[in-house]
């Protein structure tokens, strides 16, 4: 039996026999015994603990998943946040079915606008918007992005900003309606910033809706100079009009271009407007016309 051991320090914060469990090869290990609650908050203090935790877990079933969540239940929101507690959670929710990972979600859910912004949280909330596969899902990981400072907080943190990436990259356009109108009321703002550009431009381009690319289309429009004189916010003209070449929404936005086109020439930001556009005047028309 010894020849089968890895040799490991031994941890006051374990057992003999806990230990042989965490360290035996293909040995099924008594679950109930060995993720105690105590057992494992306590194992995130150490991260060689953690990772022979994290490493059972993808050979664990549902019934051994069920015993975990129910044993974490009230501290979800610590783990997620505890530099190694994240990538054991991490890898939980990767083996979890949609039950399972609706139980964290709705622990976690009032909190995610917040704790996506934290440097070790951001990773499984995001790990949850990837997995995400249902509509009550959906409804939960967005609810707490209900006002300006929620989503532009968590746009412009440079953690936040890639949670917010991956719900409008995982979460369907017509489950995020409410989410969708605020981004689009918050989009000048966003434009003007070096995380939050990002966001708006991951938006633009997942974003189908008529009626959400008109409002787009109207914030643009008021908002036209002191969007395009931005060293951010010129790039966001720059998506929108490549995107709208050839329809209705990109002759407009043409249309305010050419009744500005000196303004913008002079500016150093907004002068890259002016180059893409006369770049697409050429090249997109000559290509149509060959056709």
């Amino acid at each position: 039996m010894n020849s089968h051991l890895n040799r490991i320090e031994p941890n006051p914060q374990f057992s003999e026999k806990e230990q042989q469990n965490f360290s035996l090869e293909g040995y099924r290990i008594n679950v109930e015994e060995t993720f105690t609650k105590e057992n494992i908050i306590t194992a995130f203090d150490d991260q060689a603990n953690t990772r022979r935790m994290q490493n059972f877990i993808s050979s664990l079933n549902q019934n051994d998943i069920d015993y975990l969540i129910n044993q974490l239940k009230g501290t979800f929101r610590f783990v997620i946040k505890n530099k190694n507690g994240n990538y054991f959670c991490s890898s939980l929710i990767s083996v979890c079915n949609r039950e399972q990972r609706l139980e964290i979600i709705k622990e976690l859910s009032d909190f995610i606008s917040e704790d996506c912004n934290d440097e070790f949280g951001t990773y499984p909330i995001q790990k949850l918007i990837e997995n995400s596969s249902t509509v009550q899902e959906y409804k939960l990981l967005i609810s707490s992005f209900d006002s300006y400072d929620k989503i532009v907080m968590a746009s412009m943190n440079k953690f936040g900003n890639y949670a917010i990436q991956k719900i409008i990259t995982y979460i369907p356009e017509n489950q995020r309606t409410k989410f969708n109108l605020l981004m689009v009321k918050f989009a000048c703002v966003l434009s003007k910033d070096e995380l939050g550009s990002f966001v708006i431009a991951t938006f633009i381009q997942h974003t189908k809706d008529k009626a959400i690319n008109k409002e787009l289309l109207d914030i643009i429009t008021t908002n036209f100079i002191y969007i395009a004189q931005n060293k951010y916010g010129n790039y966001l003209i720059q998506i929108l009009l490549k995107k709208w070449w050839n329809k209705e929404e990109g002759r407009a936005l043409a249309k305010i271009i050419k009744s500005k086109y000196q303004i913008l020439k002079s500016n150093p930001y907004s002068v890259y407007i002016t180059n893409f556009y006369d770049y697409l005047s050429c090249y997109k028309n000559k290509f149509a016309e060959s056709k």
